[in-house]
């Protein structure tokens, strides 16, 4: 149990890290416009920070198994304790993650909205030739845009 407590507040500090992480990453996708290199440099953080946290986990499980203890180590008050923080952390970034998720759905279709107005305008403007027949004449530039 001695080298359980040191892991469950691994656990928890890099919990804090990917929580301030993901707000960092709500905050720029809440933004009219999203910057791409930095939210790469977030989403990278982010997973690093997720396997730090799963090895943590792993870690956890050999030594619930050595010390024939199990979480919410209701026998135990500073495990408990550090163990409700773990799973409030826990808690805290799953919403963050629908949000995240959420705002980037939002994007995405404005992305797609975008890319039909564009497709459109540069598909409707016609002439007629001197033979009086109608053609399609691209009078704009089409982008593909990605965010």
């Amino acid at each position: 149990m001695d080298k359980l407590y040191p892991i469950l507040t691994q656990m928890k500090t890099s919990l804090d890290e990917l929580e301030a992480i993901m707000i960092e990453e709500v905050n720029q996708l809440n933004r009219a416009q999203i910057n791409p290199v930095s939210l790469q440099v977030l989403t990278d953080n982010k997973s690093q920070l997720l396997s730090t946290i799963q090895y943590y986990d792993e870690m956890r499980r050999q030594q619930e198994q050595l010390s024939a203890i199990e979480a919410p180590y209701q026998s135990q008050l500073k495990l408990m304790t550090c163990w409700q923080q773990v799973t409030e952390k826990v808690r805290n970034t799953k919403s963050l993650n629908q949000k995240v998720e959420t705002l980037l759905q939002s994007h995405m279709q404005k992305n797609q909205h975008m890319q039909k107005v564009v497709d459109h305008v540069g598909n409707t403007n016609t002439l007629y030739g001197s033979t009086g027949e109608s053609s399609l004449i691209p009078t704009g530039r089409k982008y593909n845009i990605s965010i």
